[in-house]
């Protein structure tokens, strides 16, 4: 009855082994139940082995799921471990259990059989239950099943080869793939990281390059969301690993501590191609992580990953070439544009406004900001000229006869862009500044006293002011030399985006400064031969306009003379007989006229006596401010008459000089009447005090504006020429007089015409000095 029984308990269980509509995780689970089941047990375990026979990591169960479960129980640990070292079955208590040895309630023996093929152990059967389920007899019976453990296991493990051989061809496949493919090396890489987590040989792949040109290592990785909180460890754990690989040029392992949180394992190899290693690559995963099989297929994938990479990084060098031989070239033909555009103007303005926009603007963009300063010798500092900042640089543009070819064609600037760059806030900033020339205060004043290119990295703080701001701001000054003579300074720096200033930056910067401080150079030259050019054409002017001044002089004085003694006589009997002659006749209108009429003779010879004069300048203190009131009091009841509105500014500042206060009382009175003569009822006439400046002195401004609809286009040009008057009664010598008390104090008279609004009259006097009359 018993050899009956074990047959039909071999007979199932060959069937049930030969079931190939299930799985063999399935299969064996089946078994299992089917032994507790017959032989009356609380339940029958089945634990596999690793590849390398050191630990049961793998157990199937009566009472778990058909894909059974993973576990860790080292040879010799436990029940199972104990017997997967001995070739007969092992007993033990409930207390000599791994704790992954899982014991039902009721169990109270617990034994277990060796499951080997050939001298290899494939699987440990455990069996529970009571004494007598657990009989003597029992591992008798069941030993003809064995084989059929072993048969299904082995079929598990083939089947489980073949899987992983597929995947590891697909991958190899796909790994191969990244050969020729467009991506730099840490695209690359990333990718390849990507499909090894992917494909579950690890929870996290960590590739490590040497270091660039830069000296710096890049590090990539890629991790799965159940490393994600390990991170910090895994790379500390890598950086050592990376050491020992490349330390040694061989790959390496390491299981993890008794202490640690988790319980992966780690696997780095070199990456090495054509006999150079380019870096490592570290992966951390589970035991299998270790199989030797596993270990060779990883280091095969290395291989394959290294060669790519190194393709990458050979078409990345040959590309970064091309492309630098391009950016050279085209760095070559921007300066030698911008050469032939600094060469197009002697204007300095344009030329200045041309050099900063070049720097800051499109097409090329270098700089956020640059700053223009030239020397002034004779003070001792810089001047800021001109400061242009991307966003007010307006896009370069060549003339509309200019070419489109990169070498022969310049660039433009018009008038309105211009004028936008010199009404920014910015560039007041810059024209506000003046920096003393000394090498210990900015680096502007560096830059030209020792001829040299400064360059402030963005780590190291620097001027801290509105200009440079210093801290986390890279900037540099280049000198702007010409004919071995520092003549000004550029700054630039990148204050709005936060780039960084790099060496070819600052290499161009410097070609770019030589050429501009030749341009500059010859501009200022050049303004300076046009400058003594129109001096000398304005000496000639002015020598002409006194000799021929002098001559009408000399012949008005002696006409003047001849025509006073009959005037004083016709005057004279003119009044006698408007005395005996009664008021109300004709003939006492007729005498009364020859009167007025010679009066106002006498006031005109007087005036033309007063011109051919030379004139003595009696010096003293002269406020201004209160000359101009007393000459604002004095015309008072001819614009009470003519309603004239008036308005006056005074500088609160004290502006006095050393002049005749007469004479400029005169000046004045002649400028108030002719603004009143020009301008009906209701007019209005502004006048102001002010400081100036004058020929780089400091001076004193008076202006008159009236609304007296201006002077006439025709007559400008000889409103200062003596005898020339648009006034009926007018003698012609007025604003010339005024202009030659004014040549005598030094300063100069200038008028802003407004045709059919008004004009106005600037009077410039310098406080420091004055010319001989």
């Amino acid at each position: 009855m018993a050899v009956r029984h074990g047959q039909n308990l071999l007979e199932e269980a060959l069937r049930v082994a030969l079931a190939t509509k299930r799985s063999h995780p399935a299969r064996l689970t089946c078994l299992l139940r089917l032994v507790a089941q017959t032989c009356g047990l609380t339940s029958a375990s089945l634990f596999l082995p690793d590849s390398q026979k050191t630990n049961l990591t793998r157990r199937f169960s009566s009472d778990l799921g058909l894909d059974g479960t993973s576990c860790l129980i080292p040879f010799g640990s436990g029940l199972a471990g104990a017997a997967a070292l001995g070739p007969s079955q092992q007993s033990a208590s409930y207390q000599e259990l791994h704790p992954e040895e899982r014991a039902l309630e009721g169990a109270e023996l617990h034994l277990a059989l060796p499951v080997v093929n050939g001298r290899q152990l494939a699987a440990v059967l455990t069996l529970s239950g009571t004494a007598q389920a657990l009989s003597p007899e029992l591992p008798g019976r069941l030993r003809p099943l064995l084989p059929l453990f072993c048969g299904v296991v082995g079929s598990l493990e083939e089947a489980a080869a073949a899987e992983r051989d597929r995947r590891n061809l697909a991958l190899v496949s796909t790994v191969g793939k990244l050969h020729g493919s467009p991506h730099s090396p840490g695209q690359l890489l990333t990718r390849f990281l990507r499909l090894v987590t992917a494909a579950d040989l690890a929870v996290c792949a960590v590739a490590r390059l040497n270091a660039d040109d830069r000296g710096k290592p890049r590090l990539f990785r890629v991790c799965r969301s159940e490393a994600r909180l390990s991170v910090d460890v895994l790379l500390n754990w890598e950086q050592s690993l990376a050491l020992r690989v490349l330390s040694s040029e061989a790959s390496c392992s390491e299981e993890p501590s008794p202490g640690d949180a988790f319980e992966l394992h780690a696997f780095a190899t070199p990456l090495g191609s054509n006999g150079k290693t380019l870096g490592t690559l570290s992966l951390f995963g589970p035991r299998e992580l270790l199989a030797p099989e596993q270990t060779e297929f990883l280091e095969t994938l290395a291989r394959l990953v290294a060669s790519a990479l190194a393709e990458a990084v050979s078409s990345e060098r040959i590309t970064s070439f091309l492309r630098e031989n391009e950016k050279k070239l085209k760095e070559l033909a921007l300066l030698y544009r911008m050469s032939n555009t600094m060469l197009s103007t002697i204007k300095l303005n344009k030329l200045i406004h041309l050099t900063l926009t070049a720097l800051t603007a499109a097409p090329t963009s270098l700089f956020d900001r640059a700053m223009l300063f030239l020397t002034n010798e004779r003070s001792g500092v810089l001047q800021g000229m001109l400061g242009v900042t991307s966003e007010s640089a307006p896009a370069l543009a060549s003339p509309r006869n200019g070419g489109n070819d990169l070498i022969s064609s310049r660039w433009d600037i018009s008038e309105e862009a211009m004028a936008a760059q010199r009404d920014s806030e910015f560039n007041r900033q810059v024209m506000g500044k003046r920096l003393e020339l000394d090498a210990t205060r900015n680096i502007a004043s560096q830059a030209v006293l020792e001829r040299r290119l400064i360059y402030v990295p963005g780590e190291i703080d620097g001027e801290n002011d509105e200009l440079h701001p210093g801290h986390g701001t890279a900037y540099a000054a280049s000198p702007l030399i010409a004919h071995g003579q520092a003549v000004g300074a550029v700054l630039v720096d990148n204050a709005l985006t936060r780039a960084p200033i790099t060496q070819e930056d600052l290499r161009f910067l410097q070609l770019f400064a030589n050429q501009a401080g030749m341009a500059i150079e010859n501009s200022i030259l050049y303004n300076k031969v046009e400058d003594a050019n129109r001096q000398i054409s304005e000496a000639q002017e002015s020598l002409l306009q006194k000799e021929r001044l002098a001559a009408i002089g000399e012949m008005a004085a002696g006409i003047a003379h001849e025509l006073k003694g009959p005037l004083v006589s016709i005057g004279g009997f003119a009044a006698r007989l408007t005395r005996k002659l009664a008021p109300e006749s004709s003939e006492w209108s007729c005498a009364d006229l020859i009167v007025r009429e010679v009066l106002r003779l006498e006031s005109v010879l007087s005036e033309i006596l007063h011109y051919s004069k030379r004139p003595t300048i009696c010096y003293t203190c002269c406020s201004l401010a209160d000359i101009v009131r007393e000459s604002l009091a004095v015309v008072a009841p001819q614009m009470e008459e003519k309603q004239i509105e008036v308005t006056t500014r005074f500088s609160r500042k004290k502006l006095a000089l050393q002049g005749d206060c007469q004479q400029l009382k005169q000046v004045f009175i002649n400028l108030l009447i002719n603004s009143l003569d020009a301008m009906g009822t209701g007019g209005k006439l502004a006048v102001a005090v002010a400081p100036d400046q004058f020929e780089g002195r400091e001076a004193v401004a008076i202006r008159i504006a009236d609304t007296g609809g201006g002077i006439p286009v025709e007559a400008l040009g000889n409103i200062f020429t003596p005898f020339y008057t648009t006034k009926e009664n007018g003698t012609g010598l007025g604003l010339p007089i005024a202009n030659r008390i004014i040549t005598n104090h030094g300063g100069k008279i200038q008028l802003f015409n407004k045709p059919g609004v008004g004009a106005e009259f600037k009077i410039v006097i310098p406080l420091d000095g004055h010319a001989s009359p």
